[in-house]
């Protein structure tokens, strides 16, 4: 079944016009049991299929990542999250990136980052032939609570770009 943007938009402004005070509150497990979630019937579920050692990979984190001497943090104080994406080099050290996530505990990451974007493992896998090769630039988002932006432009300018790349896998990394 399709997601219904609109129907969830609708719900979603609703949610978020109810809950803004004790989402500025500090009440964010009060206010999620309300979220509109989007609960499709299936899952959009692709398997993998070819040769790893043949195919170029790109990776996705929905870690908060982003270059400090360079990109905004996102914003992790409105209710509604922050639907943009930052592009983070295959090149990237550690201390070049700065987490903006405030729904979860970074201490783990800024201690070894590859828990969150394991990209020097990849590069490893890269270097062994186990993987074909790392795109240069890879992706990061922090949390939304308004998917519709991250859905209807965010998403599609990313996916435009990853297809440019020549990407024959994805690698999505949750946190």
């Amino acid at each position: 079944m399709p997601i219904d943007v609109n129907t969830f938009k609708s719900a979603y402004e609703k949610w978020a016009e109810e809950s803004l005070t004790d989402f500025q509150a500090g009440k964010i497990a009060e206010v999620m049991k309300n979220y509109p979630f989007v609960i499709p019937d299936d899952i959009p579920w692709t398997p993998y299929s070819g040769n790893a050692s043949e195919q170029t990979f790109v990776l996705v984190t929905s870690g908060g990542l982003y270059m400090k001497d360079s990109q905004p943090a996102f914003d992790t104080v409105s209710i509604h999250g922050d639907a943009t994406i930052r592009e983070i080099p295959k090149n990237v050290r550690q201390e070049q990136l700065g987490i903006a996530h405030a729904q979860y505990d970074h201490s783990l990451a800024e201690q070894d980052i590859n828990i969150i974007f394991p990209i020097q493992r990849l590069i490893e896998l890269e270097q062994e032939g186990v993987i074909g090769r790392l795109v240069d630039t890879h992706f990061s988002y922090s949390y939304v609570n308004d998917v519709f932006p991250l859905v209807t432009e965010t998403v599609p300018k990313m996916i435009s770009r990853i297809k440019a790349d020549g990407v024959d896998a994805a690698l999505l990394v949750p946190v």
